[in-house]
């Protein structure tokens, strides 16, 4: 991890397909950083990103950065990533949040599985709010990197709606009718 200024941390470069035409998707060069809840222009950055979703498409980004607002109140928690996939490659201790694709809360437990909390795409790119999507498994490299960063199972309570997403990612249902979901790695 390359510390930038004390702000959002760099983690990671990768690739999603990104819609170029009707037919054509092609490789685009996106970067994860971790925002720190200390800093504020990263709670800021927070902010304003919840603010543009929440008015495209109700989600979880709001919850996000609700998370970031609190002082760590839990003893099993033993770290929190506030993580930001980013079309930005440069810079990241001014976090463009019209560049912003998918945000996500995972938190380290001293518990034997730790805990995905929240994981939003931006709805501006999202399946549901337009026939195409420009970029395509922004979630799916969010909870990728995750996986790569931990060797406990991951635990999550989905929504209904995105159980498809999370058994497409490896999880697995705790029960038949429960929106509970873990990997195991």
């Amino acid at each position: 991890m390359t510390p930038i200024n004390f702000k959002a941390n760099f983690l990671k470069t990768t690739y999603i397909p990104k819609q170029v035409s009707d037919t054509i998707c092609e490789p685009q060069e996106v970067s994860i950083v971790e925002l720190n809840p200390k800093d504020k222009k990263d709670v800021r950055t927070l902010a304003e990103t919840s603010c543009k979703w929440e008015n495209v498409a109700s989600g979880f980004s709001s919850e996000i950065y609700n998370e970031a607002l609190k002082p760590k109140m839990y003893p099993d928690i033993a770290a929190e990533h506030y993580l930001a996939l980013t079309t930005q490659n440069k810079d990241y201790k001014n976090l463009d949040t019209s560049k912003i694709l998918g945000l996500v809360l995972f938190s380290e437990t001293y518990d034997t599985e730790n805990q995905l909390n929240w994981l939003q795409v931006n709805p501006t790119t999202n399946k549901k709010n337009s026939s195409k999507r420009t970029f395509k498994n922004v979630g799916t490299e969010l909870v990728n990197y995750i996986k790569s960063i931990t060797d406990k199972p991951i635990y999550v309570q989905s929504a209904d709606d995105a159980i498809p997403f999370y058994k497409k990612n490896g999880f697995l249902r705790q029960g038949k009718h429960d929106s509970t979901m873990i990997w195991f790695g």
